[in-house]
């Protein structure tokens, strides 16, 4: 996708979630948005049967593209699996505190690692609606390999046999 893509892509998902004020939602809204924006990277990088795969297996074929793509990719996955650890914890586990959750030293990384805008001045709730602008601005600025006649074929063959590897 274009730079002026990610950029918007960026502030869109920025807009959306500054408006929550709860965290705990924040983490969930924000989870969904990279998940729709992580289907997108995977149908452009010719990955089938997306709608199938958990959250953590479409990381799994982002790392497999991570060896082909360009763009901040490899940072990207890291950070999407701390995330999904997060949610799932969130999710799944009734004492869950928000507290303990790791969710700010995750933003603090996001954002040390990943380049994004400054819309607003960081709190606490602001550091992590930004931390998810920029994990969303790092996945939409991926791009696919450069494909040939001979990759197409390749990369066919690629999937029937089941290796995702370049």
């Amino acid at each position: 996708m274009n730079k002026n893509l990610a950029k918007i892509m960026e502030w869109a998902v920025w807009a959306n979630l500054d408006k929550q004020k709860d965290v705990e939602l924040i983490i969930l809204k924000g989870h969904l948005i990279i998940e729709v924006i992580m289907d997108n990277v995977l149908f452009e990088n010719d990955v089938e049967k997306r709608s199938e795969l958990s959250f953590h297996r479409k990381v799994e074929k982002l790392s497999h593209i991570s060896t082909c793509a360009s763009g901040p990719i490899r940072e990207a996955v890291h950070y999407l699996i701390a995330l999904n650890k997060i949610r799932n914890r969130l999710a799944h586990e009734f004492t869950f505190s928000i507290d303990n959750s790791g969710i700010e030293d995750w933003a603090t990384d996001v954002l040390l690692a990943l380049e994004g805008m400054k819309f607003s001045k960081f709190t606490y709730r602001t550091k992590i609606v930004h931390a998810f602008s920029a994990l969303a601005k790092a996945l939409t600025e991926i791009r696919p390999p450069p494909r040939g006649v001979g990759t197409l074929l390749t990369a066919r063959l690629r999937r029937a046999s089941g290796t995702d590897k370049c």
